[in-house]
């Protein structure tokens, strides 16, 4: 048994980072072999390379062979290893460093955050821009210090730029989008006010500075908010959550309570159900005469009951947190109902496939009548026989020659008559 796990220890391979100036361009991954056992031995080495390195970033493999693994989705570095009893031996492989925020692009982007804002001026959208303005500059803030704060330690600091990548493409997005600045929160007069209570308290017998998080709904934005209290709103990347923070000093034993007021948001709008009903109206009225029709009334029961529960619901009086639950339970009644109207669309589209094909069959259909009618045409005009062909000819030649003699004659009994009056003409002339 104990020679047994000697065996297991003959090759310990491992990933680490070699020290390195803070922000280097390129670092050195370690690749470790590591034989336990007091006998040279000699082995094949495998290690998974980060799975964001592409091969232009794998700068040098230290004599090891580099490949991609389909599976693992991700570059490896293999090879052959001698080592001898107890060695271990590192293997340096030299890479680029792509886990930092790049401190010119962010930049960037505070200055697109800016113009954005400067675009408001003259809207109604000024003061929650002015919100939304600080929530992204904090956020950006937040990353470069988290980035500076684990600037030594490599590993740590890959953990934090996976965790936090997606937070930087979302301000990013937020800081060009129109729709993001120029959306606020319904006016006051048109929407409930629920309130956050908020509880601090100093358990010992020493005054100490209060600092706790209170993580917020994932709906509410900073804008949300009527009155903070003095309370600052940040953002947890990790948590992908917003939360309250207000540092003050507290006596021994004191207690505090605030209520934040919030506008209440976990509503589904009444445009947006009357505008699905209108869709779905419009639709069926055009499958009901046709053998769809009981696929039309299948998905019509279900976008009524949806959208009759969510008016129904929205109506209760309820707690914050119960009002809350609903609006999430709504939002699913409302994707449901969408995607139901998305298929009543799609019958509609096959509807309509199906009358322009008719179309062509009816077109099809006097097209194959015609072919029939020019059969009959040519049946009736079909060459004639010979003997027959000559006999219409001849008659015809009659017909002509008889047309022309008769025509000659009458011109010849006209020509006398004129020359028959022309002297008796002339005599009474001379007289």
């Amino acid at each position: 048994m104990n020679r047994f796990k000697k065996s297991i220890c003959l090759l310990l391979l491992g990933l680490s980072f070699a020290t390195a100036p803070a922000w280097a361009a390129n670092l050195y991954l370690n690749v470790l072999a590591v034989n336990g056992t007091e006998e040279q031995k000699k082995k094949e080495i495998r290690a998974v390379l980060p799975r964001e390195l592409s091969a232009e970033d794998i700068l040098d493999t230290d004599g090891l062979r580099l490949d991609y693994d389909v599976e693992e989705s991700a570059y490896i570095v293999s090879g052959e290893v001698t080592l001898g009893a107890k060695e271990t031996k590192t293997f340096k492989i030299l890479i680029r460093d792509l886990w930092q925020f790049d401190e010119i692009q962010i930049s960037k982007i505070k200055e697109q955050i800016d113009a954005s804002f400067d675009q408001l001026e003259g809207t109604p959208f000024v003061d929650s821009g002015k919100i939304k303005r600080q929530t992204l500059l904090q956020r950006l803030d937040f990353l470069l210090q988290e980035q500076a704060r684990f600037a030594d330690n490599i590993d740590k600091r890959i953990d934090n730029f996976r965790t936090y990548s997606p937070e930087l493409v979302a301000v990013r997005e937020n800081a060009s989008s129109i729709k993001y600045w120029r959306t606020k929160p319904p006016p006051l007069d048109e929407a409930s006010i629920f309130y956050f209570i908020i509880e601090v308290e100093n358990p010992t017998d020493q005054t100490l500075v209060s600092d706790k998080k209170h993580y917020l709904p994932r709906e509410v934005k900073p804008e949300n908010f009527v009155d903070l209290q003095d309370f600052e709103i940040r953002y947890d990347a990790t948590k992908q959550r917003s939360y309250l923070l207000k540092e003050e000093e507290l006596k021994a034993h004191e207690q505090r309570r605030y209520n934040l007021g919030v506008i209440d948001i976990w509503n589904i709008k009444q445009a947006e159900m009357d505008g699905l009903k209108e869709r779905a109206r419009v639709a069926y009225k055009f499958i009901e005469p046709t053998k769809y029709v009981d696929n039309a009334n299948f998905l019509m029961e279900n976008i009524k009951g949806n959208l009759e529960a969510i008016q129904d619901s929205q109506l209760r009086e309820k707690s914050i947190n119960e009002h809350i639950s609903i609006y999430r339970r709504n939002l699913k009644r409302f994707e449901e109902a969408r995607k139901d109207v998305e298929t009543l669309d799609e019958l509609l589209e096959v509807i309509r496939e199906e009358l322009k094909r008719s179309k062509v069959e009816n077109v099809l259909k006097k097209v194959r009548g015609l072919s029939t009618l020019a059969d009959i045409a040519k049946s009736l005009l079909k060459k004639p026989a010979d003997k027959v062909a000559w006999n219409i000819i001849i008659m015809i030649l009659g017909f002509v020659g008889l047309l022309t003699s008769v025509n000659y004659i009458v011109w010849q009994l006209r020509s006398k008559g004129e020359k028959s009056v022309e002297p008796q003409e002339e005599s009474g002339k001379g007289n």
